[in-house]
This record gives structure tokens, C-alpha cells and sequence, in this order.
């Protein structure tokens, strides 16, 4: 099973460390710095699942799900924030899980890996 993640972060520092975590933890990352970057993009996302950070600047997580809906993309996305309680809105954007921060590799590794699991799963 190849398991890809698409990192959309816009703080360098809190990128870096999460693509060496999720690169430990078996993952192929590709890092985006900001939505507009993964939205760039939106036509290779064919594969994994998308990592996305809720408070950016122009494009919000928020802003780049419904981006993505628009296209069709149908990567399961999981939204992350340190800003707080955002839960209601992440499952009304449609996400597949939402971590707040500051989350622990375990948590983050068991969720995507969970994820990997079922779109492994759904296409046999």
C-alpha cells in the first residue's frame, strides 16, 4: 500500500516537523505552503490524502475544501488547527477527521493510517 499526504501548512517550521514525522511513520509527503499552492496543484491529487491546516492566510482550510469540491477531488481531507474548538465546521466542510493542535505522532499516525486503510480497502 502506498500511502501519500499532501501537507498544506503555512507555518515552515510546524511543516518541516510534521513531513519528518509523517515520513517516519512510512508516509510519501508532498509539502504545499499555502492553499493556493495545493489548489495549483488540484489536478495531480489523484492519490493519499490531503493534511490541511485551517488558519492561512488568503485561502483558509476552509476556502480550500470547497476549492476542492468544486474540482471534484475526492482525496479524504483531515484538518488540523491550534485556533480552538472548529470541530462543527470541519465535518460541515465535509473533512474525514479533524485534529486540533497540539496533537501527538500517535494520534496523527493512527488517523491517517486509518485512513490509508480504508482507501486501500475500497479500491480491491
Amino acid at each position: 500500500m502506498h500511502k501519500t499526504i499532501h501537507l498544506v501548512d503555512d507555518d515552515r517550521n510546524v511543516r518541516t516537523a510534521l513531513a519528518r514525522l509523517l515520513m517516519s511513520g512510512g508516509y510519501t509527503v508532498h509539502e504545499y505552503a499555502s492553499g493556493a499552492e495545493l489548489i495549483e496543484a488540484v489536478d495531480g491529487l489523484t492519490e493519499g490524502c490531503i493534511l490541511l491546516d485551517i488558519n492561512m492566510p488568503e485561502l483558509d482550510g476552509f476556502a480550500v475544501t470547497k476549492v476542492l469540491a468544486d474540482h471534484a477531488v475526492q482525496l479524504p481531507v483531515v484538518m488540523m488547527t491550534g485556533a480552538g474548538d472548529l470541530t462543527l465546521l470541519a465535518w460541515k466542510a465535509g473533512v474525514s477527521a479533524y485534529l486540533p493542535k497540539p496533537f501527538g505522532k500517535q494520534e496523527l499516525l493512527a488517523v491517517l493510517d486509518q485512513i490509508a486503510s480504508d482507501q486501500f480497502v475500497a479500491t480491491v
